[in-house]
């Protein structure tokens, strides 16, 4: 059993650090965590009658080994990712219905000032606000989309192109429909959407303040706007100003009812996000109806590669990897230490974030979350449900997945689209990322 584990971790470390250096081994990371995830299953079938004794898995009869596992013990980590999946399908589908239908082409003309400072603060709000509602990811994409065409210089662009990917991360760690890490809280029942909003929001806007007024000694002068809109601020999309408000509208208000939904039905998340999409699409139909659905397709910055089927596969087999981790035992053998010889939730969340900084905080997420009980006798307040630990997880491995763009797959995508070195990165928006995530830590540890 124990060679059978650590044949898991060497897989997992091994896809991890596949992954992380993505930019220099150009290997696909879904293929990469699909296979983790097939192959710790595979190996952890060896010894699968041992380590279902060892977790105590009730109804678990000797003999039925195989047909235990795929039918009581896989699928559990198959249903919490998909639930995740679903809900991260219905909200780009959104996305994408109100961007092909010029819901967000009156922000480019808004934007767009030569007060380079006005700017880094409408663009930061602006982001903050859209990835409360929708996964951090595809708000970048968005976000970039706009900013390419508002700023023409490539100096600037870059620098923007940071304040959208920290804004994004911050704005989607304090709401449990924010991102993929923190819906993954609510869906294994360790948050509640009201009090983890509320224990983060202070925190998170702390950090979002401090590294605004820190990155912004980075632009001197004016804003160097393009000439010309690319975009015809409305005049490509047969709504008017007033539909596309109400499908804005709509969009939003929908995804904030999605907790009041599940509170009252007790139905999983990813239904309510479906049922708003529906009344998104039907009311784009409606509008489009005398134009016979007629409207001009967006292409935002990559979108197809980074939001797709790469990244359900990749979120999927993340999924499945470190649930075969959790199912060898290891996990719960290494709280015990943790509880027995550090017993800190704040040195748990540094560590999280730090190691986040050059892997992927997803995976590392997923670890954490499954790393302590929510009924811990021994650290009832720190990890019952809304306890510190589940907070701390979400919003250090945010900040510390941004210290180096390669801890988040929205540091990624901004850096292939503005082509953003890891050493220009390292130089200008590591320490600010650091002070930054330090002041939210200090608000964070007084608030609690």
């Amino acid at each position: 059993m124990l060679i059978t584990t650590l044949i898991i971790v060497a897989i997992l470390l091994t896809g991890f650090l596949l992954m992380s250096t993505r930019q220099v081994n150009h290997v696909n990371r879904a293929a990469v965590a699909m296979f983790c995830g097939v192959s710790a299953w595979v190996v952890y079938m060896i010894h699968g009658g041992d380590f279902l004794s060892l977790m105590n898995h009730p109804g678990y009869v000797p003999g039925n080994e195989k047909e235990f596992i795929a039918n009581n013990v896989i699928v559990k980590y198959i249903n919490e990712a998909c639930q995740v999946i679903l809900f991260l399908i219905a909200t780009n589908a959104i996305v994408e219905i109100m961007n092909n239908n010029g819901v967000f082409d009156s922000l480019i003309k808004w934007m767009r000032t030569r007060n380079c400072k006005l700017f880094l603060w409408n663009i930061s709000l602006l982001t903050f606000v859209i990835s409360a509602n929708v996964d951090s990811l595809t708000t970048v994409v968005l976000m970039m989309s706009i900013m390419a065409q508002v700023v023409s210089d490539n100096r600037q662009r870059m620098v923007y192109s940071c304040v959208i990917l920290i804004s994004a991360i911050l704005g989607g760690s304090f709401t449990v429909i924010g991102d993929m890490t923190s819906m993954m809280l609510w869906v294994h029942g360790v948050v509640t959407p009201s009090a983890f909003a509320s224990g983060l929001v202070v925190p998170v806007l702390t950090s979002l303040c401090v590294f605004n007024l820190l990155i912004s000694k980075l632009l001197i002068g004016n804003l160097n706007v393009t000439s010309f809109i690319r975009r015809f601020d409305g005049d490509d999309s047969w709504l008017t100003p007033f539909q596309k408000l109400l499908m804005l509208f709509v969009g939003l208000a929908g995804l904030w009812s999605i907790p009041t939904f599940h509170n009252l039905t007790q139905l999983p998340p990813f239904l309510g996000a479906l049922c708003v999409l529906a009344l998104v699409w039907v009311l784009e139909g409606f509008f489009n109806f005398r134009n016979n659905n007629r409207f001009v397709q967006r292409k935002s910055i990559r979108n197809t590669e980074f939001i797709g089927m790469q990244l359900i596969l990749y979120f999927l087999g993340i999924s499945l990897a470190v649930g075969a981790l959790v199912e060898t035992g290891s996990l719960r053998y290494l709280s015990e230490q943790l509880n027995e010889y550090v017993h800190n939730v704040y040195i748990y969340g540094a560590f999280i974030g730090l190691i986040s900084s050059v892997i992927d905080n997803i995976p590392f997420v997923l670890v954490g979350l499954n790393l302590f009980d929510t009924d811990t006798a021994a650290t009832a307040k720190e990890f019952a449900c809304n306890g510190t630990y589940w907070q701390l997880l979400s919003f250090c491995s945010a900040l510390g997945g941004s210290l180096l763009y390669v801890g988040t797959l929205a540091g990624h995508a901004v850096a292939e689209c503005e082509s953003i070195s890891l050493k220009w990165y390292f130089r200008h928006i590591f320490w600010r990322v650091l002070i930054a995530w330090m002041a939210g830590m200090v608000v964070f540890y007084i608030m609690h």
